[in-house]
């Protein structure tokens, strides 16, 4: 077991890490989960994992704060932290027993290097829905999975604003145009309306058929940009 170190380098926060005591262990298992700690596990949980980064604009406050609190954690055995990628910042997940601290009975996630991107999309698109639209409910794909049906597709997560349900994707690699209209067929029979981010080349072909006007409830957005100020 280990807690982290703060290093800073170039004006930012990084994460370093140095053996915790036993005396260290004990306490942070012994202290209470605060209202912050189970609603970070909260939400960890429901995607997957995140990049500390994205912590960071999860809760707008300084970065010590966040490393303070995800140093906690570590050392309370709740989440796992791991530098996965060379130049990105260090991801976070929730071990089982953090997992059953937040009561949601979602099984633990194994980071693989080829979803990390699809992940962390997904991560910064419910951070730029929850600023535009705080009052609105996101649902993520982990509860969807649960309610799924034999053959059907799954879309990233459910936005519900206002009584309308809208089907969020986050597309990254170009797909077949026959599955890309299976998909857009299929959705926007069970949902109010269909809001796809997507990478430039996604971006393209999904305009194009937004632009045909056979799915008028089709809206298609460039990712958002969180760390710029592009939104």
């Amino acid at each position: 077991m280990s807690v982290l170190a703060h290093t800073r380098h170039d004006g930012h926060w990084r994460l370093g890490v140095v053996p915790a005591s036993a005396g260290a262990r004990r306490r942070a298992c012994a202290e209470p989960l605060r209202a912050r700690d189970v609603e970070l596990l909260c939400w960890l949980a429901e995607q997957y994992g995140a990049r500390v980064d994205q912590l960071r604009a999860l809760f707008g406050c300084h970065p010590r704060t966040v490393e303070r609190t995800l140093a906690r954690l570590r050392a309370a055995g709740l989440i796992e932290l791991r530098r996965l990628l060379v130049g990105e910042p260090a991801w976070v997940n929730p071990t089982s027993r953090g997992l059953r601290a937040t009561g949601q009975g979602f099984g633990v996630w194994r980071p693989r290097l080829g979803v990390l991107a699809h992940v962390a999309a997904v991560n910064d698109v419910r951070l730029h829905i929850a600023r535009r639209s705080p009052q609105s409910e996101w649902v993520c794909e982990r509860v969807l999975a649960r309610e799924r049906e034999a053959g059907e597709h799954l879309p990233d997560a459910l936005v519900i604003s206002e009584g309308r349900c809208v089907a969020i994707e986050v597309e990254l690699t170009v797909k077949s145009r026959q599955r890309v209209r299976a998909i857009l067929d299929e959705l926007s029979q069970r949902h109010d309306a269909i809001l796809y981010f997507c990478a430039p080349g996604t971006h393209r072909q999904l305009s194009h058929l937004a632009g045909s006007g056979q799915w008028p409830a089709l809206g298609v957005r460039e990712l958002p940009d969180l760390y710029t100020g592009t939104q």
